[in-house]
């Protein structure tokens, strides 16, 4: 009797054990990725992107203008002040303004930061322009709160956040000198195994180019985000490569509306032209950056 008693206990406690967990197990599965894009806090363009994995953890991608990181900060601290990891596409202000602002003065922990850029005198060089914002960023990335954490990627290197697998499609490009800036941008896909997502950054004309021939079978997507704004950026043949469903437009009214101050289609960007495109392509969904901070779920 004493056996039979023993034996049931043993087995009641194997099936609460089993029914705790197949209930963490469904909460677990009712979480959700989320990507959130940032809206301009100044009217001009930026680039900022928010991706929540279903365990939490905090991916940070750009992040727009010195003036954007208050905003960026509201998410940041949902998170206890943690950045997981934070990828930078390239050097310019309009997408690493923000991260500068808050690596120097704010009290937040930064886990991984990957990005590639050039030397100091390759930008005095060749986009003279930017050299002293260049400098202050990689002055900021030397900074000893951050400075072991920061990691220049190879092309093709692959590693894994929680669910999402991330691939290295293309890092800095120092041999394109025309349009040297953009054409440095790091391309990053993220792979949930259900939903493809593809960063671009500013990535130009030649760096479209570089990818078409060294990542062609890789480059489809479901979501893509648009290089340079959604104008003078990647090119039409790459767009159709990449084929996407849905596009992310880190883009301004006046850039969407390509108005220079008399009205629509008066000025001088090409994010008409752009737009066209992705009609053609048979885009289903835009999320423009004009609109507001927006969060939309992930598969």
């Amino acid at each position: 009797m004493k056996n039979i008693k023993k034996t049931m206990k043993i087995a009641l406690l194997v099936i609460v054990i089993l029914l705790i967990c197949l209930f963490v197990n469904i909460l677990i599965n009712k979480k959700e990725i989320t990507l959130t894009q940032l809206s301009p806090q100044t009217g001009t363009q930026m680039m900022g992107y928010v991706i929540k994995t279903k365990n939490n953890k905090l991916i940070v991608i750009d992040g727009g203008l010195i003036d954007d990181a208050e905003n960026l900060m509201k998410y940041i601290e949902k998170n206890n002040n943690k950045v997981d990891y934070w990828f930078l596409t390239h050097n310019h202000n309009d997408h690493t303004g923000a991260f500068t602002e808050i690596v120097n003065n704010k009290n937040v922990d930064v886990e991984n930061v990957y990005v590639s850029l050039n030397n100091k005198e390759w930008y005095e060089e060749n986009e003279i322009g930017r050299a002293e914002f260049s400098h202050y960023l990689i002055e900021t990335l030397n900074n000893e709160k951050i400075a072991g954490k920061v990691k220049s990627p190879n092309v093709n290197e692959k590693f894994q956040i929680d669910e999402i697998q991330v691939e290295i499609l293309g890092i800095r490009n120092p041999e394109i000198v025309e349009n040297p800036g953009n054409e440095q941008s790091m391309v990053i896909k993220f792979d949930t195994g259900k939903t493809t997502i593809l960063i671009l950054g500013d990535t130009g004309e030649k760096s479209s180019e570089k990818l078409l021939e060294s990542q062609k079978e890789k480059l489809k997507s479901d979501i893509v985000q648009m290089a340079h704004h959604g104008q003078a950026g990647a090119t039409k043949q790459l767009y159709e490569k990449v084929n996407p469903t849905t596009c992310l437009w880190p883009t301004p009214e006046w850039l969407w509306n390509n108005d220079a101050g008399n009205g629509t289609n008066t000025g001088p960007w090409k994010t008409m032209e752009t737009r066209k495109w992705m009609n053609e392509i048979g885009v289903k969904k835009n999320y423009i950056a004009k609109d507001g901070d927006c969060t939309i779920k992930i598969k």
